[in-house]
């Protein structure tokens, strides 16, 4: 499967989804939250394929709430697949 390039490396990045996701954050109140959207972009890409897609934004949502609990973006992300490969691994073994 051909993946395709990290969001902040599409065309439309700083014309649409930047602005977006600014006013987004503008309205959530979370303008000074640190983002890797690529990052998190990644890790929902792993629950979309091992997990279903339907759980991607889910986990995403999860994420977001352990960051907001004082977790690292990072560490959350592993956890996620980690999660998501050990599951793999149990149904597939």
């Amino acid at each position: 499967m051909a993946s395709k390039p990290p969001v902040t490396l599409q065309s439309d990045w700083e014309t649409t989804l930047l602005p977006w996701l600014r006013r987004v954050a503008d309205q959530l109140d979370v303008g000074g939250v640190d983002l890797d959207v690529d990052r998190v972009h990644e890790t929902t890409s792993v629950v979309a394929e091992g997990v279903q897609r339907s759980m991607a934004p889910i986990s995403a949502f999860l994420v977001g709430a352990a960051v907001a609990r004082g977790a690292g973006l990072e560490d959350a992300c592993r956890m996620v697949e980690q999660v998501t490969a050990a599951d793999a691994a149990s149904v597939g073994g």
